[in-house]
């Protein structure tokens, strides 16, 4: 029997489509077509069609097409030589470097699942993330092939084999053994023929795990449909349907990890269907992100608000041409407005935030070229729903502008993880992701995100979302990062700290900032704590690390 809820769902739905839709840039499709390809099919159309045009592009380095899909195959072949096969779990562990690319896009052609790992993790980390994907070959980067040898070596791990690659800027000496391989040898002798694969647009093209800051990490299962759908609407949308940025000049810096969600729709999925270039930056500090902008002129950019912050106070910005930048994504985080218009100053070009999951292929919400809230992470995203129910049951429709967990479905919207019913059971409920973040949409059919479920801070018995006093930090003069988080507290139970880094060249004291607080905030929302720092820890995709933060 149908659950009386999912009618109220549908009929909500149906009655606010129209109003986050008309918003859109009119340029901008309200639903795709999404072709039946498999991810292999499109980067094989454009190594046919434009074999010579740049693909990747790494300081001089300059590889097209051609040359990335006969290396493609090569390592194809060589883990089909070594008897991996359709279906098997592959890890690449390496930072965003041109081999990275080609060793996906092999699995690509063959069938076989990409685990993307972080060559940052631990072994303990890495451990967790290769046993519950069954992941049995490793490719990686020689500076971190330890790590993966280390679990070759141990009985409880799967890995049977590794193998790396050099870079020439750092070569290491890697340890010899059995079932540990040179990329650079395997290829020499593979054949750069095509394999004879049939993969479709409903196998498994990669298991992404999520961040796990808020539990144990779970593989979610991404189809190659699932991929190329984004990627499609992704494209379109941050080139404001290819009038922004023509097809043919879709460029993008590739500074945000790889092996993370938002990173891989960016750069990988949306230059599948738009046969662009990916400008690639394997370590993106404001020098290195500068310099590639200045050498390669990319037209698309995924970033992070610590990214666009470090630009902004580069030294050389003043006298730096990057106004190749036209499209912007910044997502992740919140970006303060003043930083936002500033780089639009700075490029010329247009900053639209967004919002979305691992779960999700990255996006589910935007907002356009046109129309823009700021503190908004936009419309919803083409072919998307979403909906704001409460926080307790999940049934019930929260009115416009009431808090509550945002839900969504689309045809990024995963259907399970990886071998994991009980948790894909609390997560996909009805065809519907339950994304436990919590936020509301206005009027205007704008969606704001407010929290974390698990982020809420409750001091004596009231709510405190840590975005609501983040803002209120970002808006001092004085101060260029903020975050904050919940602590124990004997009488309240806990209490608001907040971690505070000044402007160079500014000087602010703990009760400056409580006294810049008290006048936009309740009492109970307030600092108690302040700490100051050079610098907020972050995650890989800049995220503030509020795990580091909790342990100090």
């Amino acid at each position: 029997m149908e659950k009386e809820w999912l009618k109220d769902f549908d009929a909500d739905v149906e009655k606010w489509r129209h109003t986050w839709e008309s918003r859109l840039d009119p340029e901008i499709p309200r639903h795709f077509e999404y072709p039946e390809y498999p991810l292999k099919w499109w980067f094989n159309k454009w190594a046919e069609e434009t074999p010579d045009k740049p693909y990747l592009l790494l300081g001089d380095i300059s590889l097209p097409y051609g040359i990335c899909n006969d290396m493609s195959r090569r390592i194809a072949n060589a883990l089909l030589d070594l008897g991996v096969v359709k279906g098997d779990r592959v890890a690449i562990m390496a930072p965003n470097v041109p081999q990275y690319v080609m060793a996906l896009q092999a699995l690509f052609k063959t069938g076989m699942i990409e685990v993307p790992a972080n060559p940052l993790y631990t072994v303990p980390e890495l451990a967790h993330q290769f046993k519950d994907s069954g992941t049995e070959t490793v490719i990686v980067m020689a500076m971190f092939a330890s790590k993966a040898i280390e679990l070759l070596k141990d009985p409880a791990s799967p890995v049977k084999r590794v193998i790396y690659f050099q870079v020439p800027s750092g070569p290491v000496e890697v340890e010899k053994g059995e079932g540990i391989y040179d990329m650079n040898e395997l290829i020499g002798k593979a054949s750069n023929e095509e394999p004879d694969i049939e993969v479709t647009a409903d196998d498994i093209a990669r298991l992404q795990y999520t961040g796990g800051t808020t539990g144990v990490p779970k593989g979610c299962v991404l189809t190659n449909r699932m991929v190329i759908s984004q990627g499609i609407r992704t494209s379109v949308v941050s080139a404001k349907g290819f009038t922004v940025v023509a097809k043919e000049d879709y460029r993008t810096l590739g500074a945000i990890p790889l092996n993370h969600v938002y990173g891989f729709n960016f750069n990988i999925s949306v230059n599948l269907y738009t046969g662009g270039s990916i400008v690639l930056v394997p370590v993106p500090s404001p020098d290195n992100l500068l310099a590639a902008i200045l050498k390669n002129s990319p037209t698309i950019f995924a970033a992070v608000p610590a990214m666009i912050i470090g630009l902004i106070n580069h030294p050389d910005i003043a006298s730096a041409d990057i106004s190749s930048l036209k499209g912007m994504f910044c997502g992740s985080a919140p970006l303060a407005v003043e930083t936002l218009k500033k780089f639009e100053e700075l490029t010329g070009g247009h900053i639209i935030e967004g919002y979305g999951l691992s779960e999700t292929v990255n996006i589910i919400t935007a907002n356009s070229f046109t129309n823009r809230k700021y503190g908004s992470c936009g419309l919803v995203w083409p072919d998307t729903d979403l909906l704001i129910v409460d926080a307790e049951t999940g049934t019930k429709v929260m009115p416009r502008g009431e808090f509550g967990e945002i839900i969504s479905r689309g045809p990024q919207v995963i259907s399970e993880y990886w071998q994991n019913p009980k948790e894909t059971a609390m997560a996909v409920r009805d065809g519907w992701l339950y994304t436990g973040d919590i936020g509301y949409i206005d009027e205007d059919g704008f969606v704001f995100i407010v929290d974390r479920k698990k982020d809420i801070i409750i001091c004596s018995g009231f709510n405190v979302y840590p975005r609501d006093v983040e803002e209120v930090l970002f808006a001092h003069p004085k101060i260029l990062e903020a975050t904050v988080i919940g602590v124990p507290d004997e009488k309240r139970g806990e209490t608001v700290k907040a971690f505070v880094v000044v402007k160079p060249g500014e000087t602010l004291t703990a009760e400056d900032v409580k006294n810049h607080c008290r006048a936009s905030l309740a009492p109970y929302k307030v600092p108690t704590i302040v700490e100051f720092m050079e610098a907020i820890p972050r995650t890989t995709v800049g995220k503030a690390d509020k795990k580091a933060l909790q342990a100090r």
